[in-house]
């Protein structure tokens, strides 16, 4: 997948516009799985949102999918990174776009993320995040440790990828950051990532009674559930129309958001924490409506660096 910047920007676009092509591409999705007999299941957010309001959450602005670890890697082989118009891209490939999930980008619409009240020099195409479900632990205290584990190994990935850095007035931390960062970064992000996923895919999850997602930044532990319950899909009423969605989803989004999640947010609440700006993306021939003036005068300068999933990640229901 090639890079996007400013001159990418055709004009604004509305959040129903961000919505329709979400939606949009989470169909075409079902389609492909519906046809090679995939299982996936709307997770996080956009279950919540199938639950609670029959379609997206008002201000929600991504789509989350979960899906068996198997069926994410039978869908990248049977794809062949396309489905239909969208780019299936796997983790880890791409420092810029670094994820331990797998992704599916559309380009039509574009999105930069506002920061301080501008435009960031980041643009991205609009995307689907398709989590891995793994096999976990038979106990709750084993499924801590083998997530600990887990997150001390995406802390390797981190420095060896140079994004871990500490800043702070604190002389021994920086000094072992910095250690950190060589060593690792000698052990190269390739070597540390397939340390993470080697340990994720540890508990085969056909054989595991209870499964969940441990590659998300935004949910830990709570996401681990009993795969009985859980997986037998359920087709629930999305914008219209029918999606798959875990048997188990009341249990699941009660250990995420609460026993009241069926409850609205309070009004000043209501408010996404990524804070995406849409935008068509320009089209070859066509003349841009922004002229790069205006979106500098939107955005700002910055240095070039590359994406960290966790910023891209982060809702409040």
């Amino acid at each position: 997948m090639r890079d996007y910047d400013y001159s990418d920007l055709r004009e604004l676009a509305t959040d129903a516009d961000h919505k329709a092509y979400m939606l949009e591409m989470l169909l075409e999705f079902d389609k492909f799985c519906e046809k090679h007999g995939l299982t996936y299941y709307l997770s996080g957010g956009t279950l919540l949102g199938a639950v609670r309001h029959q379609g997206f959450i008002p201000w929600d602005d991504d789509i989350d999918v979960n899906m068996p670890r198997p069926d994410c890697e039978r869908l990248m082989e049977l794809s062949g990174g396309r489905i239909g118009e969208y780019e299936l891209m796997p983790p880890n490939f791409s420092d810029k776009y670094f994820a331990y999930h797998w992704k599916l980008y559309g380009d039509k619409i574009l999105v930069g993320k506002r920061k301080q009240g501008r435009l960031g020099n980041k643009i991205y195409p609009i995307f689907l995040d398709i989590f891995p479900i793994d096999g976990l632990p038979d106990t709750e205290a084993e499924n801590i440790e083998h997530y600990d584990e887990i997150r001390r190994r995406k802390n390797r990935v981190s420095h060896a990828r140079s994004v871990s850095r500490y800043h702070g007035p604190n002389p021994y931390r920086f000094l072992r950051n910095r250690l950190a960062a060589m060593i690792y970064g000698m052990k190269g992000v390739k070597n540390t990532f397939d340390e993470v996923i080697n340990l994720a895919k540890s508990r085969s999850y056909e054989e595991s009674e209870h499964v969940g997602v441990m590659m998300t930044n935004v949910h830990t532990t709570e996401e681990r559930v009993v795969k009985s319950e859980y997986a037998p899909v359920v087709r629930m009423e999305f914008e219209g129309h029918l999606l798959s969605c875990p048997a188990g989803y009341d249990t699941y989004l009660r250990q995420l958001y609460g026993p009241d999640y069926m409850e609205w947010l309070p009004v000043h609440m209501r408010i996404s924490r990524h804070d995406f700006v849409p935008f068509f993306s320009y089209v070859e021939g066509e003349k841009p409506t922004l002229t790069r003036a205006e979106l500098r005068d939107m955005g700002q300068e910055q240095p070039e660096v590359v994406a960290d999933d966790e910023e891209m990640q982060g809702f409040q229901p």
